[in-house]
């Protein structure tokens, strides 16, 4: 056995033709077939953008973190679940109430 792995004299690898160029698609026939197929009954295949189940949100949203100390989280999570409001309306209604 020669070579660093058992193979003395390499191995042959088999000739590759280089790929065809893809025709360009005929946008009218491509039109009309996608036309019949929706007056069928077909529907698109293509992705859509899902939305998270819950209500609708009617203004753009956002997320923070912030890490304190566990007390301080409790009391604010008791604070939200005593009013029956998400943690976010629990900083809103916190924030409505500060001094000016």
């Amino acid at each position: 056995m020669s070579g660093k792995y058992g193979f003395g004299g390499g191995i042959e690898l088999p000739k590759v033709d280089s790929p065809k160029p893809r025709h360009a698609p005929d946008m009218e026939a491509l039109k009309e077939a996608v036309e019949a197929g929706t007056a069928l009954g077909f529907v698109s295949r293509e992705p859509t953008a899902k939305r998270k189940p819950g209500p609708k949100r009617t203004e753009a949203q956002d997320k923070v973190s912030i890490p304190g100390p566990k007390r301080v989280i409790d009391q604010f999570r008791a604070f939200c679940n005593e009013r029956n409001v998400t943690l976010w309306e629990g900083l809103d209604l916190l924030l409505q109430g500060r001094a000016r």
